[in-house]
C-alpha cells in the first residue's frame, strides 16, 4: 500500500473556503477505485494548514487520483485559496491497524 500526506498551505482567511472545497471534492475521490482512505484535516495550532491524509492500494491508483480529471479541476478552483504548492510525503506502508 501507498500512503501520502499532503501538507496545503491556505492564505491567510481563507480556510473555511479552503475546507468548503475540500469537502466538495470528496465524493468524486470516494468514486476512485484504489483510493481506500482520504481524510482532509486541520492543524489546531496553525490556523492556515489542511492536512490530507491518503491511503492507496498501490502506485497505480495515486497516479490514477492525481492525474484525474476532477483532480486538475479541483487544482484549478483551489488556486483562489491555497498560498503554495502542497508538500507531499509519499509513503510505502509497512503495517496499519
Amino acid at each position: 500500500m501507498l500512503a501520502v500526506v499532503a501538507k496545503i498551505r491556505i492564505q491567510e482567511g481563507k480556510m473555511e473556503q479552503g475546507l468548503k472545497m475540500m469537502k466538495e471534492f470528496l465524493p468524486h475521490v470516494a468514486k476512485e477505485k484504489g483510493t481506500l482512505l482520504y481524510t482532509i484535516n486541520r492543524d489546531p495550532s496553525d490556523p492556515n494548514l489542511m492536512v490530507v491524509m491518503e491511503r492507496y492500494r498501490d502506485e497505480a491508483a495515486f497516479q490514477a487520483h492525481a492525474s484525474s480529471a476532477h483532480m486538475a479541476e479541483f487544482f484549478g478552483k483551489a488556486q483562489a485559496v491555497v498560498a503554495g504548492p502542497p508538500e507531499l510525503m509519499v509513503l510505502q506502508e509497512v503495517a496499519s491497524i
